[in-house]
């Protein structure tokens, strides 16, 4: 029996403490991998500096927030890791709230009561939820990474809420990314590029572009290969740096943007 993916080889580019857990399903149905880092993700864990200070703040008035948002399974672990560290008993009248599944299924296994944005677990869905629309004289905590989208704290304070951010990492481009990318054979055969994040293509972006103005080669067999991407606001992105052969996956959960990949297969 064939695998599904035989003979395609596929480009994984997510951190490289979240990789194995793809690179394995997309070996699982016959694909063969090749791992660049293309996103860093450091916790903020300095003790005295100002980013662990503002962390243990937030942390310590847990008990003023009605509403706790983790947006990504980073900020569910550094975060949970720091609510257990100061309340071995949560605040009563604190509701938790995960921007996607696996992000939900992390908090649940540390013993957090948690609700999950369904369909496209993204930002967008997790806004539609009953209890989060009418938020007036109430408090939110998003839990994240340093910057990131203003969507979620522009629409909850939109509706009355008074929202804060508790910080806890921050995403960077690895080091030797460049050098690994420029070392890569890519678009020989039936390759492909996989990216989980917005954040993610920018960096690829970032890096054709460098190699392109150091050597003198065209990016442009880049934008020829498969790329997938998880949701519309990524593909869009994609589309609009010029990839002209986008695989969207309905959101960033491996078992989603497989799915996609094996549908796209089955189309070829």
């Amino acid at each position: 029996m064939t695998s599904a993916l035989a003979g395609l080889r596929l480009l994984v580019t997510r951190p490289a403490q979240q990789a194995g857990k793809w690179q394995r399903l997309l070996e699982a149905e016959g694909a063969t991998t090749v791992a660049i880092a293309l996103l860093e993700i450091v916790p903020f864990e300095q003790p005295g500096s100002a980013a662990v200070e503002a962390i243990k703040a937030r942390i310590l008035q847990l008990d003023v927030y009605q509403h706790g948002i983790f947006v990504s399974q980073n900020a569910a672990q550094y975060g949970s890791d720091w609510i257990d560290q100061y309340w071995p008993q949560l605040p009563l009248g604190l509701q938790f709230y995960a921007v996607g599944s696996a992000t939900a299924a992390l908090l649940q296994n540390r013993g957090l009561n948690v609700v999950a944005a369904g369909g496209s677990m993204n930002s967008e869905e997790l806004l539609r939820l009953p209890a989060l629309q009418a938020l007036q004289q109430q408090r939110v905590l998003i839990f994240r990474g340093a910057g990131g989208r203003p969507l979620l704290a522009d629409s909850l304070a939109q509706r009355g809420a008074r929202v804060d951010y508790c910080e806890l990492y921050q995403r960077r481009l690895p080091a030797a990314a460049g050098a690994a990318l420029r070392r890569l054979d890519w678009g020989a055969g039936d390759d492909i590029t996989t990216v989980h994040s917005g954040e993610t293509l920018h960096n690829l972006w970032q890096l054709l572009s460098a190699a392109g103005n150091e050597t003198g080669q065209d990016p442009g067999r880049w934008l020829q290969l498969p790329l997938l991407v998880p949701g519309e606001r990524v593909a869009k992105q994609a589309r609009e740096l010029g990839f002209r052969n986008v695989i969207m996956a309905v959101n960033a959960s491996d078992a989603s943007m497989l799915q996609a990949l094996l549908d796209w297969q089955n189309t070829r």
